[in-house]
């Protein structure tokens, strides 16, 4: 599965860069290396598209967050894992909220890392799901990572809020815990906490619902987890 797969990796520190594009290849990924943002731009332009942004936060010519914001806002829709040493919670949040589908902190297990990668790869090259789904007042696409709300702008989606979504449209009225979200959706289910699964819901909301503290679609199960109300 992974030899057709490219990988962009956007880390100027060289011997991580190393390491990261060595390990990633004996996966059998094709791998570019970039050190600096502008880099990552012409990259991301060039053939072949990625399947996978590994983007570090801090790099010489800018952010990593305002970079992927702005990719976002351009409705490039690549799956991207930050990769930093800043290992606040309000970074992960904002990882998050400018369209990371990941969030990997420095120094971290490159066996982690791989498997993370791997999940997400795989679910980005599946074949055969539905291409959308409406509900009510509200369609999401799922080929393009947008969910459209009447009478609202589109608001753009990550992978994984996608295929969060997806899944439990999938199981209506059905209650979803957290470690089995987290092995379905994400596709590994020991290295990150439920808090993963929690942050991502709580970014859906503000998307999908109308009142997202008084959510009606995607409700919490107290004790177990979450579940779709059409």
């Amino acid at each position: 599965m992974n030899e057709l797969a490219h990988v962009i990796v956007v880390e100027d520190e060289e011997d991580l860069a190393f390491l990261l594009r060595q390990n990633l290849e004996t996966q059998g990924y094709r791998v570019t290396t970039c050190g600096t943002l502008a880099a990552a731009r012409a990259a991301l332009e060039s053939p072949p598209s990625p399947a996978l942004l590994l983007l570090d936060v801090n790099l010489p010519d800018g952010s990593g967050f305002d970079f992927l914001g702005e990719q976002r806002r351009a409705q490039v829709w690549t799956p991207a894992v930050f990769l930093t040493a800043r290992s606040a919670q309000s970074d992960r949040l904002l990882g998050f909220a400018v369209g990371g589908d990941d969030y990997v902190v420095k120094p971290f297990s490159m066996a982690e890392l791989l498997a993370r990668v791997s999940a997400i790869v795989r679910r980005s090259q599946q074949q055969g799901r539905s291409l959308e789904a409406r509900f009510q007042t509200f369609w999401v696409d799922f080929e393009r990572y947008v969910l459209h709300r009447e009478g609202l702008e589109p608001a753009p989606l990550t992978y994984l809020e996608s295929e969060l979504l997806r899944y439990l449209i999938e199981r209506p009225g059905e209650p979803v815990d957290r470690n089995t979200l987290l092995n379905e959706v994400w596709g590994y289910d020991r290295f990150p906490t439920t808090r993963t699964v929690d942050t991502h819901v709580l970014n859906l909301r503000k998307k999908l619902e109308e009142d997202p503290k008084q959510p009606r679609h995607l409700v919490t199960v107290h004790g177990q987890g979450y579940k779709f109300v059409p």
